[in-house]
C-alpha cells in the first residue's frame, strides 16, 4: 500500500509540472463554429509521441483518416496511420483517388509528459480546418483565438 501511495505522490507532481502555467485553450473542448457555406468544418485531433514532431505527425495522420473517411474513402486503420505520419509536408495536401484533401492547421497546444516508469513524451492537440466535400474549394477563415 505504501508502495502504491509513494508511486502515486511521485507521479502527480510530474504530470501537473509539465502543465503549470500552461492552460488548456478552450477551443480544445469546445470547437469553433464554421460557416457550412465556407466547405471546411474544424476538428482537434490528439497526437502523442516521443517529440513535439512524432506526436505532431500523429495528429496529422489522424486528421486526415477522419477527413478521408468522412468524404467517403476507404480506410484502413491499422495501416494509415503509420504510413500517413511518415508523409507530414509544409504542403498538407494528400492526393487520394484523384481527389485532394485540402487541410489548414489553425493552432496547437502541446505538454510534456512521463508516464509512469516510460521515457518523456510529448501530447500534442492540433485545431483543423478541414474541407468538408472533395468539390468545392473551401474558404478557410482566420481564425486568432489560439489561446
Amino acid at each position: 500500500m505504501k508502495r502504491i501511495l509513494l508511486s502515486l505522490l511521485f507521479y502527480l507532481p510530474v504530470v501537473a509540472f509539465a502543465q503549470i502555467g500552461r492552460e488548456m485553450p478552450q477551443w480544445v473542448m469546445q470547437l469553433p463554429s464554421a460557416n457550412p457555406q465556407k466547405h471546411f468544418y474544424y476538428r482537434v485531433t490528439m497526437g502523442e509521441g516521443a517529440t513535439y514532431d512524432k506526436a505532431y505527425a500523429n495528429a496529422f495522420a489522424k486528421a486526415i483518416m477522419e477527413a478521408k473517411w468522412k468524404l467517403g474513402v476507404k480506410v484502413n486503420v491499422s495501416d494509415d496511420v503509420t504510413a500517413l505520419e511518415g508523409q507530414v509536408t509544409d504542403a498538407i495536401n494528400i492526393q487520394e483517388q484523384n481527389m485532394t484533401i485540402p487541410i489548414n492547421k489553425v493552432c496547437d497546444w502541446w505538454e510534456e509528459f512521463r508516464p509512469v516508469a516510460s521515457a518523456k513524451q510529448v501530447r500534442i492537440y492540433v485545431l483543423w480546418q478541414i474541407a468538408d466535400d472533395g468539390r468545392f474549394e473551401p474558404r478557410f477563415e482566420d481564425f486568432t483565438n489560439c489561446q
